[in-house]
Parts: C-alpha cells; sequence; structure tokens
C-alpha cells in the first residue's frame, strides 16, 4: 500500500507564501484590464467565521472560534488594506460566530451560539459591555444592526424542538426589548432590513421561504417561497426593491419582487451558495460560494455572473466597503473527522481581498 506523504506546517505555509506571491501578480495583470480580482491573501488563527468593516474606524473585525476543545477563540481587528492583524480580543471557551456593527455607536455585536447569548464590545477600547441571552443556549445566528434607530436583530434557529426567534435588542439599554416567536417556524437562518418600509425579511431554512415580519404590529405578514432549496441568507436591495437570496442546497442566488414576493429570475452561483453582499456603487452583489470555493460577482442590473473569483477552500462571509472599491472574504478550512488532529490547509483559515 502506497501512502501520500503528510504535508508538514513548514512546508504548507511555503506553499501558501509562493500561491500568495502568485496571487498578486494575477491581481496586477487583472487590475491593469479593468477585472475585480483577489489581490491578497492573509492566513488567522483557525475557525474563521463572520467580517464585517468599520468605515469609522478603517477596521476589519474577523471572528475566530479557534480548534473545538482548545478554548482559544479570538476576535481580531485587522488593517483592511494590508491584512495585518492589529490587535485581538481573547474570547477564550466562548467563541463569537455573527457578528454585526453599529459604527456610529462603535458597538460591536457578536453571535456567540455554543453559549446561546449575545455579546457586546465597544470597538474603541475594546471592552465587553455586556452580554444578553433569552432561555438555555438558544441557536443564535445573525445579527442586523439598525444603526438610526440604535436597534438590533438577531436571529435564533429553531433547534431541537425549540422554536425560531428574532430579539429585538434595544442599543440604547443593551437589554433584549422583544422576542418575535409567532409564526416563525422553517428553522429562521438569514435576515434582512427594510428600514423605510419597517420591516425585516428572514429565510426559513426548513421550509424554503422567505418571512416578512412588520415591525410595528411585531408581526407575520406573510410567507412566499424562496425560489430555491436551502434558503439561508437574504439581502434587500432598496434601490429595486428586491430581495436576493442565497439557497445552499440549489447552488443559486434567486431574486424576488419584495413587493409582490413573486420570483424574477434564479442564477446559478456554485455550489454551496452561501453567504452574500450588496455592493451599489459597482452594481454588484457578491456571493460565497462555501463548496465550490468561489466567490460571484453578479451584475445587479442584468441579472448574469459578471465573474468567480476563487478565493480559498471554503468562503464564508462577505463583507463590503461602502465607497464601492473592495470586498474581503474569510475561508475556512478544510475540517478533520472529529477526535483527529487538523488539516493542514493552505487555503483555508484565511482572509481575501478582492479589488472591484
Amino acid at each position: 500500500m502506497t501512502h501520500s506523504p503528510r504535508l508538514s506546517r513548514r512546508h504548507a505555509l511555503a506553499l501558501f507564501a509562493g500561491a500568495f506571491c502568485a496571487t498578486r501578480l494575477t491581481a496586477a495583470r487583472a487590475q491593469a484590464q479593468g477585472q475585480a480580482a483577489v489581490e491578497q491573501n492573509a492566513r488567522f488563527a483557525a475557525g474563521l467565521y463572520e467580517i464585517v468593516f468599520s468605515a469609522s474606524q478603517n477596521r476589519l473585525y474577523v471572528a475566530a472560534a479557534g480548534v473545538r476543545g482548545a478554548d482559544d477563540a479570538r476576535l481580531f481587528a485587522v488593517d483592511p488594506g494590508t491584512l495585518e492583524a492589529k490587535s485581538f480580543l481573547e474570547l477564550g471557551d466562548e467563541p463569537a460566530f455573527g457578528l454585526g456593527l453599529n459604527d456610529r455607536r462603535h458597538r460591536l455585536y457578536t453571535t456567540n451560539t455554543r453559549s446561546g447569548s449575545v455579546s457586546v464590545i465597544d470597538t474603541q477600547s475594546s471592552k465587553l459591555l455586556g452580554k444578553l441571552a433569552e432561555g438555555e443556549k438558544a441557536h443564535v445566528r445573525q445579527v442586523v444592526v439598525d444603526d438610526e434607530k440604535d436597534v438590533v436583530y438577531v436571529s435564533v434557529f429553531g433547534a431541537r424542538g425549540a422554536p425560531s426567534q428574532v430579539w429585538v435588542i434595544d442599543g440604547a439599554t443593551q437589554k433584549i426589548a422583544h422576542v418575535l416567536q409567532d409564526g416563525l417556524d422553517g428553522g429562521i437562518t438569514g435576515l434582512a432590513l427594510d428600514r423605510a418600509g419597517n420591516r425585516l425579511f428572514a429565510t426559513a431554512l426548513q421550509s424554503n421561504e422567505i418571512v416578512e415580519i412588520d415591525l410595528g404590529s411585531r408581526a407575520v405578514k406573510r410567507r412566499f417561497a424562496s425560489g430555491g432549496e436551502g434558503a439561508v441568507n437574504v439581502a434587500y436591495d432598496p434601490a429595486g426593491r428586491r430581495l436576493f437570496v442565497t439557497n445552499q442546497k440549489s447552488g443559486t442566488l434567486t431574486v424576488l419582487d419584495a413587493g409582490s414576493g413573486a420570483l424574477v429570475k434564479s442564477i446559478e452561483t456554485g455550489a454551496g451558495a452561501l453567504s452574500l453582499a450588496l455592493n451599489p456603487p459597482r452594481g454588484l452583489v457578491l456571493v460565497a460560494n462555501r463548496q465550490a470555493g468561489t466567490v460571484s460577482l453578479v451584475d445587479a442590473a442584468s441579472l448574469t455572473v459578471r465573474d468567480s473569483l476563487v478565493t480559498g477552500t471554503h468562503p464564508q462571509t462577505i463583507a463590503v466597503d461602502p465607497a464601492g472599491g473592495r470586498a474581503w472574504v474569510t475561508n475556512k478550512a478544510r475540517s478533520a473527522p472529529r477526535g483527529q488532529p487538523p488539516v493542514e490547509d493552505p487555503q483555508g483559515d484565511t482572509v481575501s481581498l478582492i479589488r472591484l
């Protein structure tokens, strides 16, 4: 029997450095031709999840859950241009998975899925301001922040008999003001806010639906089909009054009319279409295809895939610069079977900078 030699960490990092140089050269050529390209990749700690960009502080915040059982979770503050970690906050045995930022008030909200809580962190002092929870170990997932009203919405995925919920947090008091639950069956995952319409859209992963919540009455107004299988995240386009939905099982981005709920178009982006971000200045929708290892750039006007960029092993989440010229992607590493040592994966646990 022949065994493949195990790649040493030193060798893996050397290969990664070579790939990094090649990436910069490819990016330079692409930028010279006016094309989007991956400009840089930087490796961070294990278990990267969500990423957000602070325009006021010119910082990226990156959640790293660490190796399971190692109690080494961290929250990194990263230079968005160089991808250099400027500082980090030790989270120990309570890793953050989801992130939401109120950039006006310098508050970062993290979903701590293992403990079922939400932490509030001051981004200027890097101090923990408080921790919020409702019930025991709720499966908290995504955070959406209304920085104008100082209100925070948190999705709670219903699992093991527990109902799906949306927590409404008062940013001024840092307390859970309301828990929305009625009509939220189907496994609530992603959230998108329509500020002008005073409504919240949520994806129901198990029923492949979009749930519309009226925030005035705090009641479910209607439900309609997502147009794909495994509806996991959603973004609202106020200019076009459209919803963009990633469907993980079908590997599609579906476009829905937010008024009627009708399907406008289904776009194949790649296996495991997971997260998305809108970039209005460039007229783009960016989609992270977790299994395909790519980020799709979808033209928001023609609703066609303009390009697909290879970023890392498992693209996880995307942050965009409101000015339009940059986007960042976290890439998870390949997972080893439970109980086995981590897999050497030079293209995993990285952050990619994309020039658009």
